[in-house]
């Protein structure tokens, strides 16, 4: 059913309207308004699908309906029909966001039938944009698979970290770069795929093995390409782990192959072995593993039990699935039943299936003392009694493991008096548990094999459609460009369609790139004093043109007395063009953006705000990781892969800042928060936010300090601080360095990194407060890191750490901790 909301304080206009809708639109549902009253209490309901509004209303005006509609319903479509309008009302009701504007005349109001089924179509076009973007996130965020670009002679341009972590490598050293791919393939199939790929240009779906940088071989599925690209060969490449498949399909051969030999230990001990061996088979009939577990539950009964429980758990020990439950009779599987309920849900239960869990270790009772199986339970009358129905004669408990991971356990009762468990018995439900856990381990793994192809084969497919749209219509405008056929205002229509479509190509490319060197490190800052308002106004006028198409106002207010902040200005000013775009493409036209700067103690912070989408309470938290976007429409001709807003991230972080976001929910806009730690100056220390005066700044002349930290960036920054502050900087990126030179050097202070390659940061004071007062072992000492838990600072402090510092650095923080423990 259509809903119209019709707004018009003349009943003859409202009738006129209401017929001529009735005309077009069978299934209609009008609700009149000629009131103020009647439009507050119909936008309470928001029971409509469209507007239709006069603009000469007794108490108001349909620019201010206009609003007051769009401040509600951003995305509710608007037709004005009216005859008191004007072409200026006309375009600045357009600029609010009207859908379209119809005279009242009996030549024009034929129109607005039309006019409503068009702003109908075009809503819902704009929600089908929508969930095509959100099903294209979703398969963005959850790619898994190894990506390349290397030249012919297997040089390595450009990959994914995927493809790092597939090799083995944390990161690409560029000693290794030269010829890198070939050396993680065998010999024989790199010749073959190099041969292909001359031939026929493509490589489909190959299986072979790697050798990653740690020796190990890896199955995986490789996928090439060959292209010129500015008269260079170019092979991208695209490569899956399908190790775990493969495991699968080893272990089900060595399955079959354990039944094979069960077959022939039949004739030695034929009712064990052929009751392994039928087990066996089960197992691997099916990958239903619910479905095989009570095939070999009722195989069991009563061979070797009169009743049996498989329990399967979740990762964390502690959740069951719906047991396996089978029993010698249906009275036994009552029993058995309520037995299990008993251990499962009574909070007093220590049944010992949790504690085989938790240790991996079997449990055999093998007489009367089978009847406390529910030690620790609460004896009551109606426990006794099911203890005594049941009447446990012994049982066995053995856990079922794949690959050193708890998977459940598996539970064997016997209650004939003349029925007592053994070791063999236990020996057999040992290896009934292995061959059950493994196929439970297979069938999981296939299960996530199966959805991991399925994910890369549909992310590929609309990556795919990604790229390839923009071509559309650049080789389209460029084959009429060459016919000679256009008019200079089609050419230059065509060139424009070619530039901007190019640019959307260029830009896609270069997140993906950039995101590349942030995952591998190697993006660098160049890094000087930088007056962040001159940012500001650059990034601002790179965004003004596309803010003028939307009518969006963008305005600012820069703060003069904010000091410099130490970092470069290419990366600072992406980060600030970054937002600024972000809020002018989600932000409806006629909308606004706001930017400020101001100083917030010793910070300097940046508030962008705009008046558009806003973003829901759930995506809040993931609004910064790579690849995710919210679940709501957006105005952008192609998808993007989801990396801005990722990049500001690593880029505010690598400044030792931070960055957040703010939002009251879904239409009601967002700010973004970017704090950058300023250069320390008299000035700023003399400023009014500041509680302290230059005279309380502490200075550092003659103290030696060494710092440590993997990470050439941080090591700079915080070196820099230390400088300003007059103390002598020793910086190396490695704590073997620290130790080479300490002895010689005799610092003052250790200010060390925790998380490094090779020897951490608690490693390193340990060693050194093994030494002698002369050798530096007293020396005091900061660790500076990421790690940021209580848990982290107590380890910090246990290792001899006097004090600890998280990352992004607050330079005070750290000037003060120095100067408190050089005072102490």
């Amino acid at each position: 059913m259509l809903r119209i909301l019709l707004i018009d304080d003349n009943p003859n206009d409202r009738l006129l309207a209401i017929r001529q809708l009735e005309r077009e639109f069978s299934d209609l549902q009008v609700e009149q308004v000629a009131t103020a009253e009647d439009l507050a209490q119909a936008l309470e309901r928001g029971e409509f699908n469209l507007v239709v509004t006069d603009y000469q209303l007794r108490w108001s005006n349909g620019l201010e309906v206009l609003n007051t509609i769009k401040a509600s319903y951003p995305n509710c479509p608007v037709i004005m029909f009216t005859n008191s309008g004007t072409q200026e009302i006309a375009v600045e009701a357009m600029k609010s966001g009207l859908d379209d504007y119809v005279i009242k005349s009996p030549q024009h109001q034929v129109r607005l039938t039309v006019a409503v089924r068009s702003a109908l179509e075009r809503a819902e076009t704009r929600q089908k944009a929508a969930n095509l973007e959100i099903r294209f996130q979703t398969l963005l965020n959850r790619l898994n698979v190894g990506i390349y670009r290397a030249t012919f002679d297997g040089s390595l341009l450009e990959c994914n970290p995927a493809f790092l972590r597939l090799i083995g490598l944390g990161s690409l050293p560029q000693e290794q770069a030269s010829r890198l791919i070939e050396l993680y393939f065998q010999p024989e199939d790199y010749t073959q795929l190099i041969n292909q790929l001359r031939q026929n240009g493509e490589v489909r779906d190959r299986e072979m093995q790697l050798r990653r940088a740690d020796g190990s071989l890896i199955w995986v599925r490789l996928s090439k390409t060959f292209t010129k690209i500015d008269g260079n060969s170019i092979i991208d490449g695209l490569v899956e782990d399908i190790s775990d498949r493969k495991q699968v399909e080893l272990e089900r051969e060595q399955l079959l192959i354990s039944e094979q030999a069960a077959r022939m230990e039949a004739e030695a001990e034929k009712q064990n072995y052929s009751l392994l061996s039928e087990a066996s088979r089960l197992l691997v009939s099916s990958l239903d593993y619910h479905t095989t577990l009570a095939k070999l539950a009722n195989l069991v009964v009563p061979t070797l039990a009169d009743c049996c429980f498989i329990d399967i758990v979740e990762t964390n020990l502690t959740v069951f699935e719906e047991p396996v439950v089978a029993a010698a009779t249906p009275e036994k599987e009552v029993l058995a039943l309520l037995l299990r309920r008993f251990y499962s849900t009574s909070v007093d239960a220590d049944f010992g299936v949790r504690k085989v869990l938790q240790t991996g270790e079997p449990e055999l009772v093998t007489d009367a003392a089978a009847n406390s199986f529910l030690v620790g339970m609460k004896q009551d009358a109606k426990t006794q009694r099911l203890m005594r129905q049941i009447n446990i004669q012994s049982y066995i408990i053995v856990p079922l493991e794949a690959r050193d991971r708890k998977l459940g356990t598996m539970t064997l009762i016997t209650t004939q008096e003349n029925r007592r468990y053994t070791q063999t018995n236990l020996n057999m439900a040992q290896a009934l548990a292995q061959r059950a856990a493994t196929a439970i381990d297979n069938a999981r793994l296939y299960q996530q094999a199966i959805d991991a192809n399925r994910i890369k084969d549909e992310f590929l497919a609309v990556l795919s459609h990604e790229i390839r749209t923009p071509l559309n219509p650049i080789l389209g405008w460029a084959k009429l460009l060459r016919s000679n056929k256009l008019d200079p205002e089609k050419t230059a229509l065509a060139l424009e369609t070619i530039e901007r479509n190019a640019k959307l190509q260029t830009k896609l490319i270069e997140d993906l790139l950039d995101i590349s060197r942030i995952l591998r490190g190697k993006l660098s800052l160049n890094v000087c004093p930088v007056d962040l308002a001159s940012i500001i106004r650059a990034a601002m006028e790179t965004v003004r043109l596309s803010a003028e198409a939307k009518l969006i106002q963008v305005q600012s207010s820069l703060d003069p007395a904010v000091g410099q902040v130490f970092g470069d200005p290419g990366r600072l000013q992406q980060i600030v063009w970054n937002l600024l775009s972000n809020a002018i493409k989600f932000t409806p036209e006629g909308g606004q953006v706001e930017i400020y700067l101001e100083q917030i103690n010793s910070q300097a912070q940046m508030r962008i705000r705009d008046t558009g989408k806003g973003i829901s309470a759930d995506f809040l938290p993931y609004v910064f990781d790579t690849f995710r976007q919210a679940d709501s429409a957006t105005t952008r001709k192609f998808g993007g892969l989801g990396l801005g807003l990722a990049i500001v991230r690593y880029l505010v972080e690598m400044h030792g800042g931070s960055v957040l976001v703010e939002s009251l929910g879904e239409g009601q806009g967002a700010t973004f928060i970017v704090k950058l730690p300023m250069i320390l100056t008299d000035s700023i220390e003399n400023s009014k936010e500041s509680d302290t005066t230059a005279s309380d700044t502490p200075a550092f002349g003659g103290l030696k300090i060494v710092v440590v930290d993997d990470d050439p960036d941080s090591l700079e920054l915080v070196s820099f601080i230390l400088e300003q502050h007059g103390a002598t900087i020793t910086a190396v990126s490695s704590a073997i360095e620290v130790l080479e030179i300490l002895a010689q050097l005799k610092p003052d202070l250790l200010v060390s990194d925790i998380g490094m390659p090779e020897m951490d940061g608690y490693m390193l004071l340990r060693q050194i407060r093994s030494l002698s007062p002369e050798q530096g072992g007293q020396i005091l000492a900061i660790a500076l890191t990421a790690y940021a838990g209580e848990g982290n600072e107590q380890q910090a402090i246990k290792a001899g750490f006097q004090a600890h510092i998280t990352k992004p650095i607050d330079p005070a923080q750290l000037i003060t901790t120095i100067a408190n423990l050089i005072q102490n």
